[in-house]
């Protein structure tokens, strides 16, 4: 009888000592990182809400499925565990959502790379750091450049620059002379075109100091994300 009491007591003690064990397991494979805006300031502003995903190497490409998944929280930190596969390293991969471009964590700092061929491969229990993310639109307002008053019905399109004659994404200014192009994929070579001539304004193209001008030779790329204000003369 004390001897069955004794094996069932170890029995219980390893139990105890595999849970206690197991969290901290997790947490030393688990690669973990935060997700921030790479085109704003410093400090950059955290990502929140972000799925984010965990592929198996297979041969230098990522997996077919993702091992886990998770989704950044409000300070855009995420963790990402490994589990049972047996593979030595992993692709990380966000997600895109309206406000930010899906993309392969790689680089030095990291980003998120359009191409998995550009994407780093990363040992359990790495911590990636901060990793940047790509805003996935444009969002800026169209302002009288002498009253500086928004302009309301002003179509704005959003092109690459080598297919100028391709809309990439549109919208129309509202009341408040605000407009928002989402779903872009472009990393540095977005420009906006203003089609102001409906409503007795010039069309042209956003240049870097947020003037109109008539040819494209002298526009100018425009940063992702908010852009402040953009100046359209009246004809």
């Amino acid at each position: 009888m004390r001897r069955a009491l004794a094996v069932l007591l170890s029995a219980c003690l390893a139990a105890f000592a595999l849970l206690a064990i197991s969290p901290s397991a997790q947490a030393a494979t688990a690669i973990t990182g935060r997700l921030v805006n790479g085109h704003a300031g410093t400090p950059a502003p955290v990502v929140a809400g972000m799925t984010v995903e965990l592929f198996a190497s297979v041969g230098g490409t990522p997996a077919a499925t993702p091992v886990d998944t998770d989704v950044t929280a409000a300070d855009g930190t995420f963790s990402l565990d490994p589990g049972t596969s047996t593979a030595s390293r992993f692709f990380v991969r966000a997600v895109a959502n309206v406000d930010y471009q899906a993309g392969w964590v790689g680089g030095t700092p990291r980003w998120l790379q359009h191409d998995s061929a550009f994407a780093n491969r990363f040992l359990p229990g790495t911590d990636l750091g901060n990793v940047r993310a790509i805003p996935a639109f444009i969002r800026g307002v169209v302002v009288n450049s002498i009253t500086k008053k928004p302009v309301a019905g002003v179509t704005v399109t959003a092109r690459s620059q080598d297919a100028i004659k391709e809309v990439d994404g549109i919208d129309e200014t509202n009341a408040d002379g605000v407009f928002r192009i989402n779903g872009l994929t472009c990393e540095d070579d977005c420009y906006l075109k203003i089609n102001g001539s409906a409503k007795g304004y010039q069309t042209g193209f956003r240049d870097c100091n947020a003037q109109v001008v008539g040819t494209w030779p002298n526009a100018c790329a425009s940063p992702l994300g908010r852009i402040g204000r953009v100046f359209l003369d009246r004809l």
